[in-house]
C-alpha cells in the first residue's frame, strides 16, 4: 500500500473516532455502513493500480513470442510494455478469462490446456484426450470450449473440473459463444452445417450456413440476431436471421470472401474479398452503404472509434476508412506483414503484431495516424490477448 493511502487511513481513523464518539447509536451505524463502503471502494482502486496485477482485460495485453515461452504484458493505457511473464509451453493460441483473471493457452503439441492466474501467478494444467485444436471462453470466464479431433470437452480451469463432452464431431470446425454465453455455436467448416448448442440444458439445434461446401470461420452479431459466414464455393456471404429461424441473405462478392466482420453497436457488417473488394452493409435491411476496391489482397478486418471506423489490412498495408461517408480510405503502407490484430475496448487504438518485428504497430484510430511503434522485447511477437475488446463479435 503506497504512503499516501496510509496517510489516507490514519488520518480517516483519527477524524472517524473524534466524530463517532459524539454520535448516537443508529447515526453511528449508518456512519459505520458508509465508512466501510468508501474504505472498500479505496482497496478497490489501489488494488487495480498496484504492479503486477493484470486483471483489468479492457487494460493489459498479452503477447506470445514465436520461439519462446515468453510473454510480454502491455498496458494499453500508456503504450508501454511492462511485465514479462514466463509460461509452461510457446502458445500457438491463447485467451483471456479477464472475469476470472486467468491466461488460457495450448501449444499444438501436447493434451493438455495450460492455465496461468493473472493475480496469483500460479500456472497449472488440465489434461486432455488428445492434442487441443482450438479453445473458446464464455463471456462469463468460467468455462472454455476445448476443440479435439473428434469431440468438444467443456472445462471450469479455476476449479480444475472437467464438465460436458460433445461427441461425433470432425475436424475442422470452429467455435464461437454467443455474447450472452447462452449458447455454443459448433460449426463444420467442410460444409456449414452448425450445432447450436444451449449451454444450461445441453439442448442441441441445427441450422445450415452456405449452400453446403466450405466455409469461413463464424461471426455471430453482438445482439445475437445474425449468423453468417463467407461461402468459399459461391463467392458470396451467407447470413441467417436466428430470431426469424431463416436464412436472412445473400452478399454476393467478386472472389472468395474473407470471415465477416460487424461492428460491436452490431449495425453494419464489413465485408472483404481476396480481390480488395470491400463493402458495408447495414446489418438491419441488408442494403450496402459503401463499397470500397482496397487494390490487394486482404488479410484483416476490424472497426473502432464508436464504431464508426473500419479497418481491413492488405498485403501491403493499412486501410482505415469512415463506414458511411464517401470519403476515401486512408492507405498506410507496411514495411512488414501484420500478425495478430486487436482494437483496445474503448475503440480508440489498435495494436498489431508484424513479421520480423520486436515491436507492435499502434494506430490511432480517431485521429486516423500510426503512433510510434511499442517495443514489446520479444524476439518474434506472434500472438495478442486481450480480455474485453470490441472484437467481441469475432
Amino acid at each position: 500500500m503506497t504512503v499516501l493511502t496510509s496517510v489516507f487511513f490514519n488520518t480517516a481513523a483519527r477524524t472517524f473516532s473524534a466524530v463517532t464518539s459524539r454520535v448516537k447509536r443508529p447515526a453511528f451505524h449508518s456512519l459505520l455502513t458508509g465508512a466501510l463502503l468508501c474504505t472498500q471502494l479505496l482497496i478497490s482502486v489501489c488494488q487495480a493500480d498496484e504492479p503486477g496485477r493484470y486483471d483489468d482485460g479492457a487494460r493489459w495485453a498479452f503477447i506470445t513470442d514465436k520461439t519462446s515461452a515468453q510473454v510480454a504484458v502491455v498496458d494499453t493505457f500508456y503504450h508501454k510494455h511492462v511485465d514479462t511473464l514466463t509460461m509452461k509451453a510457446i502458445p500457438t493460441m491463447m485467451e483471456v478469462s479477464d472475469v476470472q483473471d486467468m491466461l488460457l493457452y495450448i501449444d499444438g503439441k501436447t493434451p493438455q490446456v495450460y492455465v496461468y492466474d493473472l493475480v496469483k501467478k500460479t500456472h497449472w494444467a488440465m489434461a486432455v484426450e488428445s492434442i487441443p485444436r482450438s479453445l473458446a471462453v464464455a463471456p462469463d470466464g468460467a468455462r472454455v470450449a476445448v476443440a479435439l479431433d473428434n469431440k468438444l470437452v467443456m472445462l471450469a480451469p479455476l476449479t480444475n473440473t472437467y464438465l460436458e463432452t460433445i461427441p461425433n464431431l470432425s475436424m475442422p470446425y470452429s467455435l464461437n459463444f454467443d455474447t450472452g454465453g447462452y449458447n455454443l455455436y459448433i460449426t463444420d467448416q467442410t460444409s456449414g452445417k452448425t450445432k447450436i448448442w444451449r449451454v444450461h440444458d445441453a439442448a442441441i439445434t441445427e441450422i445450415q450456413l452456405g449452400s453446403g461446401g466450405n466455409v469461413s470461420e463464424v461471426t455471430l452479431s453482438p445482439d445475437a440476431r445474425l449468423v453468417m459466414v463467407g461461402d468459399l464455393v459461391n463467392n458470396n456471404v451467407s447470413v441467417w436471421d436466428l430470431f426469424m429461424e431463416q436464412e436472412f441473405a445473400r452478399i454476393p462478392l467478386q472472389s472468395t470472401p474473407w470471415r465477416p466482420y460487424v461492428s460491436s453497436d452490431s449495425e453494419h457488417m464489413i465485408l472483404a474479398a481476396k480481390n480488395g473488394q470491400g463493402l458495408v452493409v447495414n446489418t438491419w435491411t441488408g442494403q450496402t452503404v459503401k463499397s470500397i476496391d482496397f487494390k490487394d489482397t486482404t488479410t484483416e478486418i476490424r472497426t473502432g472509434w464508436l464504431e464508426s471506423i473500419g479497418v481491413v489490412a492488405t498485403r501491403s498495408g493499412l486501410n482505415i476508412f469512415n463506414l458511411t461517408s464517401k470519403e476515401a480510405a486512408k492507405h498506410f503502407p507496411l514495411s512488414a506483414p501484420l500478425g495478430d490484430v486487436v482494437v483496445v475496448a474503448d475503440s480508440k487504438t489498435l495494436f498489431a503484431t508484424q513479421g520480423g518485428q520486436s515491436q507492435l504497430l499502434v494506430v490511432d484510430l480517431r485521429k486516423e495516424r500510426l503512433l510510434p511503434a511499442l517495443e514489446t522485447g520479444l524476439k518474434a511477437p506472434n500472438l495478442i490477448a486481450m480480455g474485453l475488446t470490441n472484437t467481441i463479435c469475432h
